[in-house]
């Protein structure tokens, strides 16, 4: 990634805003490549005083503009300052929540967005339905990728013992498309049956809200559900390598991080079937009882179609290859 000088990749993302898999998946790739011994810096989108503050760093022709969102309406509104940017832009379109939000813009939204779009050099989606739902001018520039990158705390040096009745979930602030409630019901069904020793981690991040209240009263009186609410990413990697099944009944998002960072460490994954699922994942309908079956019994095995083998980490050394070599 060195060729005349360095490329300089630039993180643009809520830095101390954002939470869980975009998180996780921007901090993984910074990690990596500093590993490799690239120049990576934050522009902090959260918080204009922190972006003015990056400004000098973002005018240097040898750079690569890394824009990492989960609401489009960040790309429209920032659209013009990345049409002007020297170097590589990339809007990275990490939510499975693309579709619906494209649908709520309207005729008129819609016009805004193709127009808007135009100004990224690249576009970087983590399935294959947001490539499709974009405008068709512009498919030739998107391109699917994991947004998983694999980082050293993905999986513990020593591996512990292994609960195969052990269930985790994880919930941003217990929001509804989270569907934790299922995952409780699910677990709940399952000790009454064929595993009476199951437990249940909910690893529970991002608002600690009302939502997130109504669901610590959901199980405060249920000894084998374990709540915790941003737990570090050392803690997340042991639990997901100490349990037996990690659990996602979301009704989107079908390529997030802690999935991939599941199956890493070793855990059975049990999805709903609601979208995409990588390479491996089992799959179940969107219930507590099909949830607490497959659970027990496992479910059909995703073939991956709809996602991509190809990492965030291939597709930034692609991008900045490109840009040495001009």
């Amino acid at each position: 990634m060195t060729t005349r000088g360095p490329v300089r990749v630039l993180q643009w993302a809520q830095e101390h805003g954002e939470v869980g898999g975009v998180h996780a998946s921007h901090r993984q790739l910074t990690a990596t490549l500093r590993s490799e011994g690239s120049v990576v810096r934050y522009v902090d989108t959260g918080s204009p005083r922190r972006a003015l503050r990056a400004l000098p760093s973002v005018w240097a022709r040898r750079s690569l503009h890394l824009f990492h969102i989960t609401r489009l309406w960040r790309a429209m509104v920032l659209a013009p300052v990345f049409a002007v940017l020297p170097g590589t832009t990339v809007l990275v379109l990490h939510s499975g929540s693309t579709l619906g939000q494209v649908r709520r813009l309207g005729p008129a939204g819609a016009a805004v967005l193709r127009v808007a779009l135009h100004a990224y050099d690249q576009i970087w989606a983590v399935n294959d339905e947001i490539r499709e739902v974009l405008p068709a001018g512009l498919r030739g520039r998107v391109r699917v990728v994991t947004p998983y990158v694999p980082s050293p705390h993905a999986v513990p040096a020593v591996a512990p013992a292994r609960d195969p009745h052990a269930v985790v979930v994880a919930t941003n602030a217990g929001l509804e498309h989270y569907h934790a409630d299922l995952a409780v019901e699910a677990v709940r069904r399952v000790r009454s049956g064929s595993w009476p020793d199951a437990t249940l981690r909910v690893l529970a991040y991002g608002h600690d809200g009302d939502r997130l209240a109504e669901l610590r009263q959901l199980v405060a009186r249920e000894p084998w559900v374990t709540l915790t609410f941003d737990a570090p990413a050392p803690e997340v990697a042991h639990v997901l390598a100490s349990s037996g099944v990690f659990l996602r009944p979301t009704a989107w998002d079908g390529d997030s991080v802690i999935v991939r960072e599941a199956l890493a460490a070793g855990a059975r994954v049990v999805a709903s079937d609601t979208c995409p699922r990588p390479l491996g994942v089992e799959l179940s309908p969107l219930d507590a009882a099909s949830l607490a079956q497959s659970l027990v019994e496992g479910g059909p095995a995703s073939t991956g179609e709809g996602l991509s083998t190809t990492t965030m980490l291939d597709a930034a050394h692609d991008a900045a290859a490109a840009v040495a070599g001009r």
